[in-house]
């Protein structure tokens, strides 16, 4: 357990955003190299150490605007690789377009929430969060070698990857029609 004054409490956050990143490169090599199962078990142990930046800059009371901005400008760079390094693995396959999909709506999702929270619309929701996407994506690329020994293809993580394209987008979707709601609401009290 993470507690304040323990010695992780004492990492500087930053690196851990760091590092995390660092990991999450090379799962995308991994995948680009069509290593899916490594490239999941990097991609997890990368979205482990992501989520432990902010508790460890909050327990050692080192939340800073910057290291925020770090960690979310990290998160996007790492989350545009894995994918590209998807891309790549499937540029001759009907997948590519999946992966182009999913690109897609993994990037709107985090750009309407920005842009949302920057009106001042704060109440968004959605399952495909970054957390929830790189589970599925680690899930699906950890169990591929059982697609492939059973069926002979990479069921397993292609469907991953069709979960991702369309719970993404649909998550971008609702979280538009949120803001929609939320200015209809506003302009109805007025």
């Amino acid at each position: 357990m993470l507690v304040a004054g323990s010695p992780l409490a004492q990492l500087n956050p930053n690196s851990i955003s760091i590092l995390a990143s660092i990991i999450g490169l090379i799962s995308a090599v991994f995948f680009m190299l069509g290593q899916s199962a490594t490239a999941g078990i990097f991609l997890l142990f990368s979205g482990i150490l992501d989520t432990l930046d902010g508790t460890v800059a909050r327990l050692g009371e080192r939340s800073s605007k910057f290291g925020a901005a770090l960690d979310s400008t990290l998160d996007r760079y790492v989350e545009m690789f894995v994918f590209l390094g998807i891309t790549y693995h499937f540029k001759d396959s009907p997948m590519f377009f999946w992966s182009i999909l999913a690109i897609m709506g993994s990037m709107m999702v985090s750009y309407i929430r920005a842009r949302a929270q920057s009106l001042g619309v704060n109440e968004l929701v959605g399952f495909m969060q970054r957390f929830e996407r790189f589970m599925i994506l680690s899930a699906g690329a950890i169990l591929n070698p059982l697609g492939i020994q059973y069926w002979g293809t990479e069921i397993v993580f292609e469907t991953s990857i069709i979960i991702l394209a369309i719970g993404a987008n649909y998550t971008a979707y609702q979280r538009l029609m949120i803001v929609k709601q939320v200015e209809d609401d506003q302009s109805d009290s007025s």
